[in-house]
């Protein structure tokens, strides 16, 4: 019985060939799909067993929220074999009456497609050890009174149809104007963590028109990355688009700063569905 248990477990593949499975994208949507078959029916249960909450089009904000609870699960080894299935917590994910979901994973059919698929998920798995959720790890501390550095073109087409009301000002006044902007909100702490490729970051509401409401939806998010006693900042993105990347890493989307909710709240229609914060997540490497 022990030397047949011991040929089972040899044939699981170890972490390194399931990290490969991947591919060379790192903690987006497109990896996870890389990765495994997400069924669209397994995704539905796995909403309606989660606390309720506003997921976006075509889901793409538990998407993205899989695509970093699966890969760093991977990596630190919170996972456990049940015969031929992998199964792992569902990132944080829990009932309404607390208890937390999992997911399992086993080889798909059709591996030229996704070498896995996502076949199951709920309260109770029947392996004998549970698995821990993944831990996201530290952020580096936004050091007070750091430098904010703005790396991005400003007379970039899409940065001023984003910028209007700075309209045809000089580059250094519309820089110093962001700075300044920028500060003023991480003085006041209302800045939210956020990961994606590139790293673990921070996103700042930037509020140029106005200040007297902070938790409203401000005119631009600023992306910040500690560098040092710099803050570098390489790309300016619509709210709403900040949502998916910090949704990522709270337990309840009810910890997100408020301004952060209104952005996903107002935004008219949803977000779109081909998920914008991975494709601007390119900007900030």
């Amino acid at each position: 019985m022990t030397m047949d248990l011991e040929v089972e477990q040899s044939a699981h593949p170890p972490r390194e060939a399931l990290l490969d499975d991947f591919g060379d994208e790192y903690l987006s949507i497109q990896s996870l799909f890389r990765f495994c078959f997400v069924p669209g029916g397994r995704l539905s249960l796995l909403k309606e067993l989660a606390l309720d909450e506003e997921w976006g089009q075509n889901d793409f904000v538990l998407l993205k929220y899989l695509a970093v609870h699966v890969r760093l699960a991977i990596e630190q080894g919170r996972y456990v074999w049940n015969g031929d299935q992998i199964v792992m917590t569902a990132g944080n994910l829990v009932t309404p009456t607390g208890a937390p979901i999992y997911a399992g994973i086993v080889r798909n059919s059709t591996p030229d497609e996704n070498p896995w698929v996502l076949n199951w998920v709920g309260e109770r798995p029947s392996c004998a050890d549970l698995p821990l959720p993944a831990s996201l790890g530290d952020w580096p501390p936004l050091p007070p009174g750091a430098e904010v550095v703005i790396a991005c073109d400003l007379d970039d087409d899409d940065r001023r149809t984003r910028l209007p009301y700075l309209g045809s000002a000089p580059v250094v006044t519309r820089i110093a104007a962001l700075a300044g902007a920028i500060q003023w909100s991480l003085h006041r702490g209302i800045a939210v963590r956020q990961i994606h490729g590139g790293g673990r970051g921070y996103f700042v509401p930037v509020y140029l028109t106005s200040r007297e409401d902070l938790t409203a939806a401000p005119d631009v998010v600023a992306p910040v990355v500690a560098q040092g006693e710099r803050l570098i900042v390489r790309t300016l993105l619509d709210p709403h688009v900040a949502y998916s990347p910090a949704r990522a890493v709270v337990e309840r989307c009810e910890q997100l700063p408020n301004w952060l909710l209104d952005a996903w709240d107002s935004a008219s229609d949803g977000p779109p569905a081909s998920t914008p914060s991975d494709d601007d997540e390119d900007d900030e490497e």
